[in-house]
């Protein structure tokens, strides 16, 4: 009978029947090779760089006669004047610098000098001392960064002791993207290497290579966070702007099927295989990876050309057939 390999497949595997309606509505696709990559996104954050995280801090007690940047978030330029201070240790180093000039010593001008450059005085005040021979009431201190001002420490009037920290400034040229990407699919990330990035607050595509996989796993989502780093020199994205990371793998050729096409049942995998006459369709066992959402491809037991059932699953629901849920 031409409907037996139909009937007795069905009966085998899930034990449902199909009446000779429902067999002529069947649909077929034919197997096919491919020539892509696979992709799958996953989404995360932006966060300051700990690398260009840097700190301004005193090396000798002094007390905040003015701040000159006196906001968080204010950019700042290398060089550029962050706070006036009065410093006692600093002003009687500098009255022994302009003693020794005036003795001609030049050990002494050596000495004190590397000793200004240890308290952290930058070389172009030491050198306008020298110039001027004048020693300042007041020091300024510049910023030995470029960045932005992400912490503002202290206030104008306050005594800061040695080793207080004064500023915390970030280079948001570039960024850390942290992405939560689920164990199943870590293998394929490693392999991709590399991602597209795409932000809520920019129109603009980024390319973003992995630069650490954190070891520990999230035991409530079951994900591991992955880092890339994004250049960021225009300073487009913020810190903990959310970010789509699609990552691919290169192109190659393979055998596919449409997921509609494929039943899997514990650990086997099936297809129904269009037979020699009309109607006749043969369920098959074959060996096949899940790519992404809608693609299986074929490993072993089909081959370029075979024809096989498109919706699998409707061959199985004559329930679903019964009350209007069949193919169209």
């Amino acid at each position: 009978m031409k409907y037996t390999h139909l009937i007795l497949g069905a009966l085998l595997l899930l034990g449902s029947t199909l009446d000779a309606k429902q067999i002529f509505n069947v649909k077929t696709i034919e197997v096919k090779k491919v020539l892509e990559g696979s992709a799958k996104e996953f989404y995360g954050y932006t966060k300051a760089n700990e690398e260009s995280v840097k700190e301004v801090s005193l090396r000798y007690d002094a007390f905040i006669e003015q701040l000159y940047v006196n906001k968080n978030f204010n950019h700042v330029k290398k060089g550029e004047p962050l706070a006036k201070l009065y410093s006692q240790e600093i002003y009687t180093a500098e009255l022994e610098l302009i003693n020794a000039l005036r003795i001609k010593s030049d050990s002494m001008v050596q000495s004190i000098t590397q000793k200004l450059k240890l308290l952290g005085v930058d070389e172009k005040t030491i050198a306008k001392i020298i110039a001027d021979k004048n020693v300042p009431e007041n020091i300024t201190i510049v910023s030995p960064y470029s960045g932005i001002v992400t912490a503002k420490l202290v206030n104008q009037g306050a005594f800061v002791p040695k080793g207080t920290k004064l500023y915390e400034i970030s280079d948001y040229t570039n960024l850390w993207l942290i992405v939560k990407v689920y164990e199943k699919d870590l293998d394929f990330v490693k392999k991709a290497q590399s991602a597209d990035i795409f932000f809520d607050m920019s129109s603009k595509p980024y390319k973003a290579k992995i630069d650490f996989i954190y070891p520990k796993v999230d035991p409530q989502t079951k994900s591991v966070d992955v880092r890339l780093v994004i250049e960021n020199k225009d300073l487009e994205i913020y810190e903990n702007a959310f970010a789509k990371a699609r990552f691919g793998t290169a192109k190659r050729e393979y055998l596919a099927l449409p997921k509609s096409a494929v039943m899997t049942k514990g650990a086997k995998t099936s297809v129904f295989v269009k037979g020699e006459f009309e109607g006749e369709y043969e369920p098959r066992e074959i060996e096949a990876k899940r790519l992404n959402n809608d693609t299986f491809e074929i490993i072993k037991g089909l081959k370029e050309g075979d024809v096989v059932v498109a919706n699998a699953l409707f061959m199985f629901d004559s329930d679903a057939q019964n009350n209007g849920g069949a193919m169209q």
